[in-house]
């Protein structure tokens, strides 16, 4: 009888639990990776505004936000708005 449960056990609990743990993994590195690409976005857009301030200077804010926004786009980025320039901005201008 023990023998019995302890085979039924192994048959329907380990895959289960196997499953459980498949699916939280999967669900961690699909986070880490989102992760990854928001850090990656950030730094371009960061890198784009530095650039467009060295090239424009002070001033033209909209000749810097076009700048920016072309080089995205020419990077398949398009979906970065307008918010995260202007965050990008604010944080190399609060480093100042």
């Amino acid at each position: 009888m023990l023998e019995t449960v302890g085979q039924w056990l192994m048959g329907t609990v380990v895959p289960g639990l196997g499953a459980v743990l498949l699916v939280a993994a999967t669900g961690l590195v699909r986070e880490w990776c989102q992760r990854l690409k928001d850090e990656r976005v950030r730094g371009v857009v960061e890198a784009l505004v530095a650039a467009a301030e060295q090239l424009y200077g002070p001033g033209k804010g909209e000749a810097k936000r076009r700048f920016v926004r072309e080089r995205l786009k020419q990077q398949g980025l398009q979906m970065v708005g307008r918010e995260a320039i202007e965050a990008a901005v604010f944080g190399l201008t609060k480093g100042e």
